[in-house]
């Protein structure tokens, strides 16, 4: 069995379908890691979430910015974005949008030893708060209250602390597995930072850069919607985006 992982989708069916084609994916035998942003600007992000809902246990995705921002639009809080309307049009868009909602923020595989998420995870956290917290916001997207998480979603808080409460705990731990690229060295995330590490202000660095991360011993995938082009990321792993038409093996066949 060979695992594979893909960075944001964004809703680039073609895309997509075309890599699995180039690195001969059979979902009979392989697995696909995706970064998450199955949705995004893209015309087809309907055809992404039938098809990777479709390929089962074959394929681990886990929630970016734009699949959040896409369940607020579908509840009514969001802003309207044109790749999302065929999904919110669709006769099965309940069903699609409860599959959605019930990725998780982490996936680890211990014994492949690699962790994924879409953004990053705080330098704070160990490996065993970043599992916990994000159950944290898990567990409320996958039942009744999700609605309410999704009307109080915000990016009203850039720096942890343990004493964080209620939705501002929540949207911390969201936005920094969702939305995390830059921090400055304190460990505050800078959420309107980006492109390329070198184009940013002296104060901020990558979040993976941060001295002392607790989770540093973790061999981290994600996506690298930033466009880093960091050229020494020991323990991390950034995906492109799918349209580059890259796929990493995590593991041989």
């Amino acid at each position: 069995m060979a695992v594979y992982a893909i960075g944001s989708i964004g809703g680039n069916f073609r895309a997509l379908r075309t890599l699995l084609d180039q690195i001969g994916f059979d979902p009979a035998s392989d697995r696909i890691w995706l970064a998450g942003n199955l949705a995004g600007d893209g015309e087809q992000t309907l055809e992404v979430l039938r098809f990777v809902k479709s390929l089962g246990k074959s394929a681990v995705s886990v929630l970016g910015d734009r699949d959040l921002q896409l369940l607020s639009a579908a509840a009514g809080y969001g802003e309207p974005v044109a790749g999302f309307e065929p999904v919110l049009a669709a006769p099965d868009r309940d069903e699609l949008l409860k599959w959605l909602r019930q990725r998780g923020l982490i996936h680890h595989d211990a014994k492949l030893n690699y962790t994924l998420v879409h953004a990053g995870i705080p330098a704070e956290w160990s490996f065993s708060q970043a599992i916990t917290f994000a159950y944290e916001v898990e567990s409320v997207l996958s039942q009744s209250q999700y609605q309410a998480f999704l009307e109080n979603h915000r990016q009203d808080q850039s720096r942890w602390h343990a004493k964080l409460r209620g939705w501002k705990r929540l949207n911390f731990i969201a936005n920094a597995c969702t939305r995390m690229k830059y921090c400055n060295d304190a460990g505050k995330l800078d959420f309107s930072a980006r492109g390329p590490a070198a184009a940013q202000s002296p104060e901020l660095m990558p979040w993976y850069r941060l001295p002392d991360r607790q989770a540093g011993q973790l061999r981290i995938v994600f996506a690298d919607d930033a466009g880093f082009q960091d050229q020494d990321c020991s323990g991390v792993y950034p995906l492109p985006a799918v349209c580059a038409q890259i796929a990493v093996r995590l593991a041989e066949g």
